[in-house]
């Protein structure tokens, strides 16, 4: 896939929020192919909406036009409850992007898990494979679902906060008629970005050059949030972000976490 101009930064590299966009491909599309879904028509049927995602930029060169190469795999695999019981059937992608040369130009992990879209919880939960798929009821890897818990401190008030709501809007929404997972991305950055600005940090050379993101409950447009922000390594350049409901009342778990890790690039 050739690299596009707007998705570098001004070092020639992948911004993380870019990531995303040369893997897709691989994981989304080959699955919609394989099932033949989403119907986005009727939002009939299994559906795999992400629950979380990794990004890791690097600081390698590239053009605009370079040719880029997805490489990676997605497995299927079971997550537990506290009982040893099965809670969810999951689709995990590890993907990683390399340059003309063969360099690692970002990695990106996507999580989805197996739904439908239903107003009942107990018939929203799938816990078997689609037999569909002739892969037997359940995959043998077992691996642990991503949670709100892994990135944001539960024993403190937060560093920063929002002085006032905002709001989705409909360009930042996208077919699942949800908002789209990058803008989490995007308004943690900026919200980051503005309170270290406040705070006198230079952001010259400062930037996020990796993220984990959970997300707990869609948001939709027209929807109000807040946003809460946690040093959460003191010996290390890690921020952990809530993303609120505007609605829920304080101390309500968050819509979705997101943990920046912050890098200091090389001076030109």
């Amino acid at each position: 896939m050739a690299v596009e101009f707007s998705d570098l930064s001004e070092r020639r590299s992948l911004k993380l929020a870019s990531l995303t966009r040369y893997v897709s491909k691989a994981h989304f599309q080959t699955w919609q192919k394989l099932r033949q879904m989403p119907d986005f028509d009727t939002m009939q049927g299994i559906f795999t909406p992400l629950v979380a995602m990794e990004l890791e930029a690097t600081d390698v060169t590239l053009n605009p036009g370079d040719l880029v190469q997805a490489r990676g795999e997605s497995v299927f695999a079971r997550a537990l409850d506290d009982r040893g019981e099965v809670r969810n059937i999951l689709r995990d992608g590890a993907y990683e992007i390399l340059t003309p040369s063969g360099e690692p130009g970002g990695r990106v992990r996507f999580v989805n898990v197996f739904t439908r879209y239903d107003p009942d919880p107990a018939r929203r939960k799938i816990l078997e494979l689609p037999p569909e798929l002739g892969l037997g009821p359940l995959p043998d890897r077992i691996l642990p679902l991503p949670s709100i818990g892994d990135l944001l401190p539960g024993d403190r008030s937060p560093d920063f906060a929002d002085g006032e709501d905002h709001v989705w809007y409909y360009a930042q929404t996208d077919p699942n008629r949800h908002v789209n997972s990058l803008a989490y991305l995007h308004t943690a950055q900026e919200f980051v970005a503005t309170r270290l600005h406040h705070r006198g940090e230079a952001l010259d050379r400062l930037g996020a050059a990796r993220a984990r993101i959970c997300f707990r409950k869609p948001c939709f447009r027209g929807e109000g949030f807040r946003r809460l922000a946690w040093q959460t390594d003191p010996t290390g350049p890690r921020i952990g972000v809530a993303i609120a409901r505007a609605s829920d009342p304080e101390g309500h778990p968050p819509a979705t976490a997101i943990e920046l890790s912050l890098m200091e690039h090389p001076a030109d």
